[in-house]
């Protein structure tokens, strides 16, 4: 709640740190914000030719991966940006007084539009190939629990890192590692056919990752036509409330340091 608070009282400068960020990222590209669709495209391009071509996946196989390959970049971004978020604002950090939780978060608020950009992908896949479920009904209402949870999480991680890699910058390494590991370990390529067939003890702990349920809980409305499950769903509930409480404490822990580590 005070992280509320405090983004409010200082929206100002959020807004003003989104528009250097998006400045930042497209000055001298003569494509501009078209990338954040390219790039996408380029990845579900090339996964569908290897699954469809090669191994002999349905068509549908693009749609059933970039519901969910959506929300996994939105994560990514966020967390590679995160990571470089206090450091890269060094002179920032120095002298202003400001709620140094407000660098991660405008981060996380600049993808955040690309994730939007980058959702008319996936309204344009699924009306090429449509739900599995053949309607869309209230089911679609799930997208909105889903995707605060998510940037719940996005959140909580972002802070955790980029508080951490002020003290020990050894963390951006390990985190591009995690980052390059958790595309394997995200229910990306993977059909909900192929999971069922894990070890039961394997399976959960697939979904002790949140991310992994709530991809799962995307392709569910999205792709299939129904509510979530409830299991992973909740999984992911429970992580990202663990998660975003331990970020958030790592993150205060650190922050009155923060001026004379950067």
């Amino acid at each position: 709640m005070q992280t509320l608070l405090e983004l409010y009282h200082y929206r100002f400068i959020l807004s003003n740190l989104v528009g250097r960020n998006l400045k930042v990222m497209y000055r001298s590209m003569s494509l501009g914000m078209l990338w954040t669709l390219l790039n996408p495209l380029v990845m579900i391009t090339t996964l569908t030719v290897i699954w469809v071509v090669v191994f002999g996946n349905s068509l549908s196989f693009a749609a059933r991966v970039i519901v969910a390959l959506i929300p996994y970049n939105f994560t990514v971004y966020c967390l590679t940006g995160c990571v470089h978020a206090i450091p890269g604002s060094a002179s920032l950090v120095k002298k202003s007084a400001f709620p140094r939780q407000i660098l991660p978060i405008a981060i996380i608020a600049t993808h955040l539009i690309h994730f939007g950009i980058q959702s008319l992908l996936m309204v344009l896949m699924l009306l090429l190939f449509p739900l599995e479920g053949g309607h869309f009904g209230f089911h679609l209402l799930w997208v909105v629990p889903i995707f605060l949870v998510q940037l719940a999480m996005c959140i909580g991680v972002g802070l955790l890192v980029a508080g951490l890699n002020v003290v020990y910058r050894d963390v951006q390494y390990i985190t591009e590692s995690l980052l390059t590991v958790l595309f394997w370990i995200c229910p990306l390529v993977y059909s909900d056919i192929e999971l069922s067939k894990l070890p039961p003890w394997l399976y959960h702990l697939f979904y002790m990752n949140p991310l992994s349920g709530l991809l799962t809980s995307y392709r569910d409305v999205l792709f299939h036509g129904h509510m979530p499950g409830l299991v992973p769903f909740g999984q992911a509930v429970v992580g990202t409330l663990v998660v975003g409480w331990f970020g958030i404490r790592t993150f205060w822990k650190h922050e009155r340091d923060f001026a004379d580590l950067v």
